[in-house]
């Protein structure tokens, strides 16, 4: 019996070879898009969950308010805490503090500047699940001048060579033994290690009094919390530990300092503070891309219910024949839902192979790491499984429901073909799949059109035709005159017009921040971010003092400080020009304003603008941070040859390490852009099954008209009238659909423009266009059918009358 079904289920499938090609690839098109969104959605949401205490660890942070109750907020701790906490609270059960450690390593000839290097405290790996490759955990690191790397970095420093006993070198300031080899930290994490420094060396380098100060940050503190013990009470009982060991201090300079809890597992998704480690994912992206998979797939599922349940019309007399010849109801049953499984194998088929092919693509547009692969997780077989059964009964059951329940009859009497509610329903569902459609077109419109906006906002400065270059890390005491003759070097080739140093260049969020800054005769001290610079940095981006004058050579300006215009609001001066030639008192150290820069976006326009003190830093051996370089258009391979020639000739311990501003600060919206590409490439998704489905409607519509159609040729009726005639309903319900899609997108959009600083004006226009784009599609897929049906010799429809 069982091969009785199969046999007719093959044997119907291959008779409506169009109908089944659109409903397999609909199916196979929305199972595709929900598997990969669902794969991207599980990546984000699996961050740091691979460790056995996940759920018990957390990151301890710090935040610092000042008296008027501006806070700044990082995602690193003070160094004290760890120790006082260690010493003081049982219910901690291991606790371990990290330092990141940017820093030139050399080994041989070669030398990389080092992002991923930290000093860590031989705890780490008793909060932490690290695998080891070589070496002792618990003593390995323990001791000074020892070091652990990455078993990718084992390789890229010495091949094939066994690294244990090897040496590197840190600035040449620092030598370390490699005493171990750990596996490299998974894509999924937001704490990834490349170099782990015994944490000795940093007590030498930076002095021991760095861990009894409260006021520096930087130091990453993780701790596994006993499950008797809920973070929010533990966080209490830090506010004491604060006020016993810093309170005085911190009255002193009319601030308060909070240790807060943060759950690992929470960190990815929902981290954006200070010092970050890595560039955070946002949950707020990813609930939306989960609806959005949500939609496609029931967009899917709801073409291939509208076009079977369609198509039961005309299989309606082979229902009730089935029956009067004694048939049961449930022998017609399993016989439609053979049907539906054969598709749906074929669907999701055919999906899998669509996830093959667009699985290198998606990773990288997505970035994913090439070592994530879907298919060796048993997860995700167990998933696209329950895929399959869900897909057989949300999509099989009402179409199968709606087949067999033709009686004799009713077939017979032909009362089946002008069922209301059944053609209600077809309208209801075709409406749902068009306000999908045209909501997710708007959106995509939307998205990009505010990326644009952002992009093209007025920064207030100029960042294209900009070299910026890694100040070198290795240095000595010629530092400062090598410094000045590598510039002048670079300014004798006319290819570069301007020269310059700085802490940060724009682009980058500011790491270098101060609280208990106040001017002199107020009370009131705040939280400002710092940058270094030198004489030429505001002249070359081309930044605007509206008050007062740049650092000058011409004056002595050890003592002086830039303000911009956000901060000399921070600082209650009622005008820019009010500003100059007061007093700072930056840690009981007094400053005079020599200008006010006018406000520019250091970071996106995402972003506000942040209360910003500019502190010279003369061309000396403690320059810090960027040179950066003015060039002249049209001359980049110029400049990279001189540039990278001079610097190695300068600075010969350190490796060249550039990038063009422009490109640089564009990485800001990648979010922004993979949103936008997302929401593209998934609106696409949502017209094609939409626009199969109208076409399958539409099809089947027109092997019912044939005749009709026929005789409206031979009255006189040309093909446009026909096709409006067929088009009108589709109209009418895209228009029903226009109409409710515009308040969703409307709301959603309006939501998310909230987390900019900046944002455009929704006009009418973002919605008109996606419904001018679906109902362009639909009457095109509607009239291509008619034309076709139109276009037949009326004689031969008609011959059998």
């Amino acid at each position: 019996m069982r091969f009785y079904y199969l046999k007719i289920g093959f044997r119907t499938i291959l008779k409506n070879k169009l109908f089944s090609l659109i409903n397999i690839v609909g199916l196979a098109t929305g199972i595709t898009a929900f598997l990969l969104i669902f794969l991207y959605v599980r990546y984000e949401r699996s961050f740091d969950r691979f460790h056995r205490d996940s759920d018990r660890i957390y990151r301890l942070r710090y935040e610092r308010s000042s008296a008027v109750g501006e806070s700044v907020r990082f995602a690193s701790c003070c160094p004290p805490a760890a120790i006082r906490i260690r010493e003081m609270y049982p219910e901690v059960e291991k606790i371990a503090r990290i330092f990141r450690y940017r820093a030139t390593v050399i080994f041989g000839d070669r030398k990389y500047y080092e992002e991923r290097m930290f000093f860590v405290e031989p705890q780490f790996f008793y909060v932490f699940d690290i695998s080891m490759m070589a070496g002792d955990p618990a003593t390995g690191i323990s001791d000074a001048n020892t070091a652990f790397i990455s078993e990718s970095y084992a390789r890229k420093y010495f091949g094939d060579d066994d690294p244990l006993g090897k040496t590197i070198n840190v600035d040449r300031e620092m030598s370390f033994v490699v005493t171990g080899v750990f596996r490299d930290f998974p894509g999924n994490t937001h704490l990834r290690i490349d170099i782990m420094l015994s944490w000795p060396n940093l007590l030498t380098h930076y002095g021991a009094d760095i861990e009894m100060s409260w006021g520096d940050t930087g130091f990453y503190t993780y701790l596994v919390l006993n499950p008797a013990v809920t973070a929010a009470e533990f966080e209490e009982q830090l506010k004491l530990l604060v006020e016993r060991d810093f309170g005085e201090l911190l009255r002193h300079y009319r601030l308060t300092l909070d240790l807060k809890m943060q759950p690992l597992t929470d960190i990815h998704l929902n981290s954006a503070f200070m010092q970050e480690l890595e560039a955070n994912g946002n949950r707020s992206t990813v609930t939306l891309l989960s609806i959005i998979a949500f939609f496609i797939l029931v967009i899917a599922w709801v073409n291939y219910i509208n076009i079977t349940t369609a198509r039961s019309l005309t299989r309606a007399m082979e229902t009730g024949l089935s029956k009067a010849m004694g048939a049961a109801r449930r022998e017609l049953m399993n016989r439609f839902f053979v049907e539906t499984i054969l598709i749906n194998v074929a669907a999701l088929l055919a999906s899998l192979l669509l996830i093959a092919l667009a699985w290198p693509l998606f990773s990288h547009l997505t970035g994913i790491p090439d070592d994530y692969v879907p298919w060796g997780q048993g997860w995700f077989w167990l998933t696209a499984g329950l895929l399959f059964f869900s897909s057989i009964l949300l999509s099989g059951t009402y179409p199968v429901l709606v087949q067999t329940s033709f009686s004799t009859s009713e077939v017979l009497r032909g009362r089946y073909i002008h069922s209301k509610s059944g053609i209600l329903i077809r309208k209801i569902l075709v409406a749902f799949q068009l306000v999908m459609s045209i909501s997710l077109i708007t959106c995509t419109i939307l998205v990009f059109r505010q990326v644009t906006f952002l992009r093209n906002q007025d920064k207030g400065i100029t960042i294209t035709d900009i070299l910026a270059v890694r100040a070198p890390r290795v240095r000595d005491e010629a530092f400062g005159s090598r410094l000045l003759a590598f510039r002048e070097e670079l300014l004798r080739d006319q290819i570069i017009s301007r020269f310059s140093v700085g802490t940060e260049v724009p682009g980058r969020q500011i790491l270098w921040d101060a609280g208990g800054i106040f001017r002199v005769g107020s009370d009131q001290s705040k939280n400002y971010q710092i940058i270094g610079i030198d004489y030429d940095y505001i002249p070359l981006l081309e930044a605007e003092i509206i008050a007062g004058r740049n650092f000058d050579r011409t004056f002595s300006d050890s003592s002086s400080l830039l303000l911009n215009e956000t901060a000399v609001r921070w600082m209650e001066f009622e005008s820019p020009g009010a500003a100059v030639d007061q007093k700072v008192n930056y840690w009981d150290n007094i400053y005079t304003i020599a200008g006010v820069v006018k406000d520019y976006r250091q970071q996106s326009p995402k972003e506000a603008f942040e209360p910003t003190i500019y502190r010279f830093m003369p061309h000396g051996r403690d320059v810090r941070g960027f040179f950066v370089m003015k060039i002249l258009p049209g001359n980049e391979a110029r400049v990279m040859e001189v540039t990278e020639k001079t610097f190695s000739e300068f600075f010969p311990d350190n490796p060249f390490d550039y990038f063009f501003l422009e490109d640089y600060y564009d990485q800001q919206y990648r979010y922004e852009k993979l949103l936008g590409t997302v929401f593209g490439v998934f609106s696409l998704l949502a017209i094609i099954i939409t626009c199969l489905g109208i076409f399958g409607l539409t099809s089947f519509l027109m092997l019912q008209k044939v005749k009709e159609i026929s005789i409206r040729r031979v009255v006189g009726s040309n093909v446009v009238s026909i096709m409006m005639l067929f088009s009108r309903e589709f109209i009418r319900i895209t228009a029903v659909s226009f109409i409710i899609s515009v308040p969703v997108c409307y709301y959603w959009v309006s939501q998310w423009l909230k987390t900019f600083e900046v944002r455009m004006e929704i006009s009418l226009l973002d919605f008109l266009i996606p419904f001018v784009i679906v109902l362009t599609l639909t009457l095109v897929t509607i009239g291509l059918i008619v034309n076709k049906a139109a276009s037949v010799n009326p004689a031969d429809n008609l011959k059998s009358e």
